[in-house]
């Protein structure tokens, strides 16, 4: 029997790898803070000895025993549960989170919800027959400095009207150095993770483009794989690296808005970090160097060369927030990306509402990053309405074709 509304969310966590781990933190700060809304019921994972360790981790934060179970059915069907927590490889999320949502229970999603658009499809029909609750686990626009400066853009304009946007990375990694790490080693394949790092943490990227600019309307795009890795994959066995390493794209958005975005793994000597909007009355430079744009606040230099740094846009958002936004925003004073995502699941849960991230706000970003592909596939510039709807789907045929989705 399910729980009442106005008890607390028992939860199941499936997978325990390194991502769990992240939202067991974001859980810990919520009880840190004075939430306690929430149980960790039970966990489920193929790997015993990780679950075992895990199960370990959460009875130290949190004084608890959950439940242990080897498949995601299972604890959907015995764990006496309201809610889900999806942590696994991308190839898994749309076979995880069906069983779970037709057996009854909300679930929340890491990024990207689904390997392609049709894996996102069979979640949001399965929640949509069940008349359950699916939130996607996206944490970046969440944070206090995410937030920040899309007020300052968007809100106070600060730099005026939006011109265009850079985000360069171009930096080196030997990707044969991290094959054996499991939280490495299913990034590499593509029937794994959907994409390289333009699909894994591109959709970062994709939702504060969202986020920050509106929808975009259409993308061309050159990808490459340079570097040559044979991975030994526990899923699928030994198998070539085949996702990419380097990709350019041009991103162009609905309100005329451009954006370059390049960037590469596989650029040897001198290393380039730099993502900066441009606007008519001056520049904002992302703080960060990697892809998660404006998670770490950003610095305006205006045409004169005066300068505002971050510090002061921030002192400058928090005098003007009012009460009831700070709640909503940062209930119980929380600040932390990723226990913002949490909570934000567990009050959809218990109120029946639509969480700030669903998955058709997902499957529209991701979109975005499945342009990407297929522009690069197609050689030509694609609509992402068109990636969105299904219409242009020739790079993830073979990956739908393999998992029979």
């Amino acid at each position: 029997m399910r729980q009442k509304q106005s008890s607390k969310v028992r939860i199941g966590i499936v997978g325990t790898g390194g991502m769990a781990r992240a939202h067991l933190q974001g859980y810990r700060a919520l009880v840190d803070a004075g939430y306690d809304q929430f149980e960790i019921a039970a966990l489920s994972d193929v790997n015993e000895e990780r679950r075992k360790a895990f199960a370990a981790v959460v009875e130290e934060l949190f004084g608890l025993s959950p439940l242990q179970f080897a498949s995601a059915e299972e604890m959907a069907q015995r764990g006496d549960l309201n809610a889900a927590d999806i942590c696994t490889p991308h190839a898994f999320h749309h076979s995880v989170a069906v069983p779970c949502l037709e057996a009854g229970l909300d679930v929340m999603v890491e990024k990207p919800c689904g390997i392609s658009i049709k894996a996102t499809d069979q979640i949001i029909k399965a929640a949509s027959k069940k008349d359950r609750i699916v939130a996607v686990a996206e944490q970046v626009r969440r944070g206090l400095k995410a937030r920040c400066m899309e007020w300052a853009i968007n809100h106070a304009q600060m730099v005026g009207a939006l011109r265009f946007l850079s985000v360069t990375g171009f930096s080196e990694m030997d990707f044969a150095a991290q094959k054996d790490a499991y939280a490495w080693q299913w990034r590499f394949l593509r029937l794994l993770t959907g994409g390289g790092m333009a699909f894994d943490a591109g959709v970062h990227f994709a939702d504060m483009m969202d986020f920050l600019f509106g929808d975009v309307e259409e993308v061309s795009a050159w990808t490459k794989t340079f570097q040559s890795v044979m991975v030994d994959s526990p899923e699928l066995g030994p198998q070539p690296m085949d996702v990419e390493d380097t990709w350019m794209a041009i991103i162009t958005f609905k309100s005329g808005l451009v954006c370059n975005w390049s960037w590469s793994f596989s650029a040897l000597g001198e290393k380039v970090a730099a993502q900066i909007l441009y606007g008519a009355l001056g520049s904002i430079r992302d703080r960060g160097g990697w892809m998660h744009t404006f998670q770490n606040g950003g610095d305006i230099t205006y045409a004169d060369g005066a300068r505002k740094p971050y510090e002061e846009i921030e002192a400058e958002y928090r005098a003007q927030l009012e009460p009831e936004v700070r709640e909503r925003l940062f209930p119980f004073g929380i600040e932390h990306d990723i226990a913002l995502e949490c909570w934000d699941f567990i009050d959809s849960v218990q109120k029946r509402r639509k969480p700030e991230i669903d998955a058709e706000t997902a499957k529209r970003t991701k979109s975005l990053c499945l342009a990407i592909y297929e522009s690069a596939l197609a050689g030509r510039p694609v609509k992402v309405a068109d990636v969105f709807t299904g219409k242009i789907s020739a790079y993830q045929d073979p990956i739908n074709d393999y998992w029979r989705i």
